[in-house]
């Protein structure tokens, strides 16, 4: 497994933008659990047990503010939903008969959006017995960089500027951004896409707080129904 061929090739794939786009944000996050009053542990920690961001600065911030083991359960547990349906998504793609049903709970913890992306971009070039090896080592690569960078950017924040710590948060939101666009191929994720801005707009003027996540709900709904049919006849 750690030999083979697609697993090398899984890491060389996360080399480079997608490490470099993840790594980013992780430095800047490492930087502001310093200033925050974390410790070296609880930042190594945070990334190399929680290995989803937003969650991550979720629970920082409500720990900041004296929020209960509850209030931080709920926060985070709320943030990191959207990893349920990207893991339900993703496990079938991968699944081969070779493997033991408990080795995709371990690999269930790469499972973040900057390797859903990568292995979803690529994972139709694959042959089926490979894919499994393949995201081992982009999804574990990915992971162990994020840990680095987290402690590097703790160790180091002093001497880096705050303009240059807050460029480097939107380099990883930046690349989405492009892997995005650069894969609406499909009138599905098109559709999707416009419905989703469309709706955004118009809600945040109704109920701000909650116009993202209703509008992602009914653009996913709308998209899912108009393209029901060609789904299913695939």
């Amino acid at each position: 497994m750690f030999t083979s061929l697609s697993f090398r090739q899984g890491i060389k794939h996360a080399m480079g933008i997608p490490a470099v786009g993840l790594g980013s944000s992780m430095f800047a996050f490492g930087a502001y659990l310093k200033s925050s009053g974390f410790d070296l542990f609880q930042s190594f920690a945070s990334s190399f047990f929680t290995f989803a961001l937003p969650g991550q600065f979720v629970m920082a911030e409500t720990l900041v503010a004296g929020g209960t083991l509850l209030n931080i359960f709920l926060a985070v547990f709320l943030t990191n939903a959207r990893l349920y349906p990207m893991t339900v998504n993703l496990i079938p793609v991968i699944r081969h008969p070779y493997y033991p049903k408990w080795k995709y709970y371990i690999l269930a913890h790469f499972i973040a959006v900057t390797a859903w992306f990568n292995m979803f971009a690529i994972h139709k070039t694959l042959p089926q017995e490979e894919k499994f090896d393949y995201f081992l080592g982009l999804g574990g690569f990915l992971w162990i960089n994020s840990v680095l960078c987290t402690v590097l950017g703790f160790l180091i924040s002093d001497f880096v500027s705050h303009k240059i710590l807050v460029g480097l948060v939107f380099i990883n939101p930046m690349y989405f951004l492009v892997m995005t666009i650069s894969n609406l191929v499909e009138k599905k994720l098109i559709t999707s896409i416009l419905l989703g801005s469309f709706f955004s707009i118009l809600l945040f003027y109704i109920m701000p707080d909650w116009s993202i996540v209703i509008s992602g709900l009914l653009a996913g709904t709308i998209g899912f129904f108009i393209f029901r049919k060609e789904t299913n006849d695939q």
